[in-house]
């Protein structure tokens, strides 16, 4: 069934990918969701939201076509590093469903726009690893973190993934270090300057202070379709991992760079304490990881039938909530 069909990448099978965003997208064009308030200094994400608050139908076609762009290069990512099935699509429409999971996800937010720029910040770490030298892909995974950063303040702490990613390539010579500091440092010192031009740097200095003093350990805002459908795909994911661990034979490099993917759950676990009202939506940035581990685990099982029969109940049940439980619990 659909595990066999997208295990190729031809134009009809990026069709049906397009077909079931839409279809899951399909209740917020008559009715379009409100984009996130900005949280924290966020001044990209701020510039984005006064300039499209006000045409939430704008805000819903934009945020489709970027989660569309995203699942399209994410795939060629994983296809071309070999860490999926070359030439398979079910990473795609994995991704496709699980971005669109929740309703109140189904707009530009901060976390589909960092997380694009997540994609683009692995795409260079990535080629790295073959060009320990690269030091303009380095500088380049700090430069999009910081980026990132501007318009979702936790991303700042994946920072640390571009270290790591040193430590497990084994190219952390002083060089590195210093391109992937200047890459981080760079956007900063123009945002510095222009704050220091309006006289603004002792505000906006305690406004980041003040943002990374709010722990939260117990957030607030989940509805009662984050606790099904996030339990669900939680199961989904563990399953995935299990099966995933134990798959094919994989030469060193593979399996360094799935390492490096791997990594990205547990960064989505330790900012999450810095998410605060978008918590809901902070799951997302573990979309990509999940999206590979899901598709190896699928496209590894010799007997598909009972697995493909949970997905579908899995899609079913998120399109069911996007159009008709969420409308039904807000009236």
């Amino acid at each position: 069934m659909f595990i066999r069909f997208f295990k190729s990448s031809f134009f009809i099978q990026y069709l049906v990918i397009g077909l079931t965003g839409l279809a899951l997208w399909a209740g917020t064009f008559p009715h379009p969701p409100p984009m996130p308030l900005p949280s924290g200094p966020v001044p990209l994400y701020r510039i984005l939201y006064l300039a499209l608050s006000e045409h939430p139908l704008f805000a819903v076609i934009l945020g489709f076509l970027l989660m569309m762009a995203e699942t399209y290069w994410l795939t060629t990512i994983l296809g071309r590093h070999e860490l999926i099935l070359k030439n398979s699509s079910l990473a795609s429409l994995l991704f496709v469903v699980m971005m669109s999971l929740l309703p109140d996800q189904l707009t530009l937010n901060p976390i589909n726009i960092a997380l694009g720029l997540m994609i683009l910040i692995l795409h260079h770490l990535l080629i790295s690893y073959n060009k320990p030298e690269h030091l303009d892909r380095i500088f380049a995974a700090g430069f999009f973190t910081a980026i990132a950063s501007l318009f979702y303040l936790p991303f700042i702490l994946w920072f640390v993934l571009v270290v790591i990613s040193f430590l497990v390539f084994r190219a952390g010579n002083w060089r590195a270090w210093l391109a992937a500091l200047a890459g981080l440092v760079t956007p900063f010192m123009y945002l510095a300057t222009w704050y220091f031009w309006n006289d603004e740097i002792s505000v906006r200095l305690s406004e980041w202070g003040e943002f990374f003093r709010q722990v939260t350990i117990m957030p607030e805002g989940f509805g009662p379709d984050f606790y099904w459908l996030g339990g669900f795909t939680l199961l989904l994911a563990l399953w995935g991992l299990l099966k995933f661990s134990g798959g094919s034979e994989r030469t060193v490099e593979i399996r360094v760079k799935t390492s490096i993917m791997l990594w990205t759950l547990a960064f989505t676990l330790l900012s999450f304490i810095y998410a605060g009202p978008l918590s809901p939506l902070h799951t997302a940035l573990a979309i990509p990881a999940l999206s590979m581990v899901l598709s190896g685990a699928l496209t590894g099982l010799k007997k598909q039938r009972f697995a493909e029969w949970v997905f579908l109940f899995y899609f079913l049940s998120i399109l069911i909530n996007n159009l008709l439980i969420s409308n039904l619990l807000k009236i």
